[in-house]
């Protein structure tokens, strides 16, 4: 005969839900929050990752190109003649370079900007020091776009005029090089090839930001300096297309550079299409100069979206450290949820057992309310996010969906089958001891395995971290093993506490036991029956300690940006300017501005080569009053500023000469083994090193950092004239601009104030930071419901147990002492604890994190655990407080004569 197959009744199931309407709701609603939540995660960041990427290219700049190198002309060696089709050749291998483009690049980058450069040539009319670099530039097919305040484009010389050709300058080269319209330039290269160069126009550009002018920064700003003790400038003049084939004809083929640069548009660069972009940059190099085309590419694209990628990836992994963390809390109320509507219903579910239902049928009528409940708080939380976002993910959800549905059922069935007779208990006291024992060692095994997994996901942690690279773009999130690592702590602590909780209790009760008047006596008793269950406990420990490490995260990476600003900066402001000598003295007028404590300025050169025992390496090199800058970074609160007392003008004249007194010198190397003595060459003198100790890390460099004393370079026979004013005061916002104002050549006014703001606005930061600060409140608004939900657990036996009290004649007074030590003393306590465990979780993995990634600095921020996280513990207190005052006035409005009457 074949069994039939259990049906819900579903009249039953609707009186339930009547009986226990609010209980539904409360569950329905945490469901729906968490599903929100979750929701939003996934639509919010990835919107972030794509401003993100976004930004980093922006930020990025010219590193982000990808440059084609057009092939070579071939030049007869019979002889060269006149080519008029030239610049369409150049057009048609730039067309050429567009075509062989992968679709996803080429549908990132903008048209590209096609030019044929010459590099710079010495104008030999009035002396050395005047060089001059010609180029032909084109966008999408047209010239950029200049006026003309003198002369005209450049054209085709005739015929007589063989050689020569016509260039356009703009207005300040024409300044600075003192040339002029109608002026005929005889030029020659580096192996003494010439041609003659006559200047048609003197223009100014239209729109100097456009991408035409990239391709030489000398079209529109001449380069002005010292060399040798000879000073220079150096230009870039425009040739038209109309002159490019006489500038083929003048010069060999080797002295011209064709190339393509196309940039990439930074609101096209999408954070899921990183990897396959970082594959096309490598097929296309890999291809340089194997295919028909001879093309050959170079970028640094690649390079750029890694680097975006790994922020990205860090960020999601920071983010899911906090989501799990709420996802467990959830959980953990869940559960409670569900064990209060199974204590509710208890003798029903015992009577239904007792007249023959099976457990299939009672877990069946109660999955079908699990899933109502499940089905409408979802539906909710995913539709307000789908309506408000326009997107919705669901995958980190599932989690909440099955415990929300499937705690009710299984807990209802162990319910029906323990107190509906269904399980025997054996008569034999040894029997008996031996069930217990097993299910001790069954506890105890479940709670080694929390230990062990909190301990191996902090292991996961510390050696992966959780920045989830490797990790495929359309993946919901990355290492969730290691992400979990501060819920597991957190859990493992609470499990702890339950197990020493009631040795405290006990001692309570033995102390209070002949107390006077017997309320301390009888708190005691009621937390050693309703205080030490361990669910509630877990509830509040996992909601109070994840937001302590919410908290911590968001104080740490706003104190790391405020850092790492600091170090980018130098200071509390910043002045970059050309290199002059006049910029000494306005740092030491600085210092008498107010609010400024420091001011210092330096010479800041990128690119400078150090070279010893065959081992070369690129340094950014500092040449600085080694006392003033110490004192400015002592200022600042910046690191590394002791060893540069080491420094000093103890070099003499090591200038050429093997034999003299080495330069002291603070390097911080990147690595490349050179050995004590290395040299530096600056402005063709060089100069050995002795390196004394580690550099500071001066503006946040990228490459490694050298160090030397503005005399003892000087001494050594190396003049660096300053081209950095640093400040650091208070103050500092509000003179920089009027010291900058006695500043000339000034190219850019930083301040740390401005740095750190746009730190903290960025799209990764002001979005986890959000998501810290929206996790944060939710896990309060969660240990709230978890003492909501096990008060009214306990409500009916502390109705009977006040009432007897009350009948046997306890004041009103001891009454509400009862109660309030019964509900706050434990909530305190274990709050207290929560607390501390987050802090304990906070300085563990908080440096795992790859935090430095968001705040900009080299290494990982401190961690910092801001004082207000122990608010969470008072938040919870008065939510118990408030139970307590309404349990008070509940049972004072209980009639005298029922309670004597029970």
């Amino acid at each position: 005969m074949t069994p039939s197959v259990p049906r819900p009744h579903l009249p039953t199931v609707v009186g339930r839900w009547r009986s226990d309407a609010a209980v539904l709701l409360l569950t329905a609603l945490v469901v729906a929050l968490a599903v929100g939540v979750t929701a939003a995660v996934d639509p919010v960041t990835e919107h972030a990752a794509d401003r993100a990427i976004a930004a980093t290219v922006r930020d990025a700049g010219r590193q982000a190109d990808v440059v084609a190198t057009l092939p070579e002309w071939y030049d007869d060696p019979r002889g060269k003649e006149l080519d008029p089709s030239t610049a369409t050749q150049v057009r048609q291998d730039a067309d050429l370079a567009r075509q062989v483009l992968p679709p996803d690049l080429a549908a990132v980058v903008r048209p590209g900007v096609v030019s044929v450069t010459t590099p710079p040539l010495q104008l030999l009319d009035a002396g050395p020091g005047r060089m001059l670099q010609l180029a032909f530039v084109e966008t999408d097919g047209r010239p950029p776009a200049v006026t003309y305040v003198d002369g005209a484009a450049p054209g085709a010389v005739r015929p007589a005029d063989a050689g020569s050709v016509e260039v356009a300058v703009d207005r300040s080269v024409a300044e600075a090089l003192a040339i002029g319209v109608g002026d005929r330039l005889p030029a020659e290269d580096e192996q003494g090839r010439t041609a003659e160069l006559r200047v048609s126009g003197v223009f100014t550009a239209d729109a100097p930001a456009d991408d035409a002018w990239q391709v030489s920064d000398r079209l529109l700003h001449p380069v002005q300096g010292v060399a040798d003790g000879l000073a220079y400038t150096t230009g870039a003049a425009l040739v038209s297309a109309g002159a490019l084939p006489d500038l083929r004809l003048s010069l060999p083929a080797d002295d011209l550079d064709r190339r393509l640069v196309l940039t990439p548009e930074p609101s096209r660069a999408r954070w899921r299409a990183t990897r396959s972009l970082e594959r096309s940059i490598v097929s296309l190099q890999s291809s340089s100069g194997v295919s028909a085309t001879d093309l050959s590419w170079d970028s640094r694209f690649g390079a750029v979206l890694q680097r975006g990628r790994e922020e990205v990836a860090a960020a999601r992994g920071q983010a899911q450290v906090l989501v799990v963390g709420l996802l467990g809390a959830t959980m953990l109320v869940l559960v409670l949820a569900a064990q209060l509507l199974v204590r509710r219903r208890r003798d029903e579910l015992a009577t239904l057992r007792q007249r023959g239902a099976s457990l299939g049928g009672v877990a069946l009528e109660l999955l079908v309310e699990g899933l109502a409940v499940t089905v409408l708080g979802g539906v909710v939380g995913w539709g307000v996010v789908r309506l408000a976002a326009g997107s919705a993910g669901w995958t980190s959800a599932v989690p909440v969906l099955l415990v929300a549905a499937l705690a009710v059922p299984l807990l209802g069935a162990v319910s029906a089958d323990s107190h509906g007779g269904g399980r025997r208990v054996p008569a034999n006291r040894g029997a008996r001891r031996t069930a217990e024992r097993a299910r001790r060692l069954r506890r105890l095994a479940a709670e080694a395995a929390v230990v062990a997994a909190a301990v191996l996901t902090t292991s996961a942690l510390l050696q992966r971290g959780v920045t989830g690279v490797g990790v495929a773009e359309d993946a919901a999130w990355g290492d969730a093993t290691a992400a979990s690592a501060p819920t597991w702590w957190a859990l493992a602590g609470a499990l702890l506490l339950v197990h020493l909780l009631p040795h405290p209790v006990r001692w309570a009760m033995r102390g209070t036991r002949r107390s006077p008047g017997g309320v301390g006596f009888l708190v005691a008793a009621r937390v050693a029956e309703t205080g030490v269950r361990a669910l509630p406990v877990l509830v509040l420990v996992v909601a109070v300690a994840g937001t302590t490490v919410a908290g911590s995260l968001v104080a740490t990476a706003r104190e790391g940006q405020a850092a790492g600003a600091l170090t980018a900066v130098g200071g509390d402001g910043r002045i970059d300017a050309e290199p002059q000598a006049d910029l000494s003295d306005v740092a030491a007028e600085a210092e008498d501005e107010p609010g400024v404590v420091a001011a210092v300025a330096g010479r800041v050169e990128d690119g400078v080569r150090i070279s010893s025992g065959g081992a070369v390496e690129v340094v950014r090199l500092v040449v600085v009053d080694a006392a003033d800058y110490a004192d400015l970074l002592a200022a600042g609160d910046l690191p590394d500023a002791s060893r540069l007392a080491l420094l000093g003008a103890a070099g003499g004249d090591s200038g050429g000469d093997p034999g003299g007194d080495p330069v002291p010198a603070l390097l911080r190397s990147g690595g490349s083994p050179l050995a004590d003595r290395p040299t530096v060459r600056w402005e063709d003198v060089p100069v050995v090193l002795d390196v004394v100790g580690t550099a500071p890390d001066v503006d946040a460099s990228t490459d490694p950092v050298l160090v030397v004393d503005a005399s003892a370079f000087a001494d050594a026979g190396a003049v660096a004239l300053p081209n950095t004013l640093w400040l650091s005061g208070p103050g500092t916002d509000q003179v920089i601009d009027a010291v900058a104002s006695r500043v000339t050549g000034v190219d850019a006014v930083v301040r740390r104030s401005e740095v750190v703001e746009a730190r903290r606005a960025a799209p990764l930061t002001s979005a986890l930071l959000a998501l810290a600060v929206a996790s944060s409140a939710l896990l309060v608004l969660l240990g709230v419901l978890g003492i909501v939900l096990s008060v009214a657990a306990e409500a009916p036996e502390r109705s009977r147990s006040l009432g007897r009290l009350r009948a046997l004649g306890m004041a009103d007074r001891d009454l509400r002492r009862v109660l309030l030590g019964e509900l706050v003393a434990p909530v305190a306590g274990i709050a207290l604890v929560g607390w501390s465990i987050g802090v304990a979780c906070s300085y563990a993995v908080l440096g795992a994190l790859s935090l430095d990634l968001l705040t900009g600095e080299a290494v990982a921020p401190r961690t910092v655990v801001p004082w207000w996280t122990v608010l969470a513990v008072p938040v919870v207190v008065a939510a118990a407080l408030g139970h307590a005052v309404l349990e008070a006035r509940r049972v004072r409005r209980r009639d005298l004569s029922r309670l004597v009457r029970a």
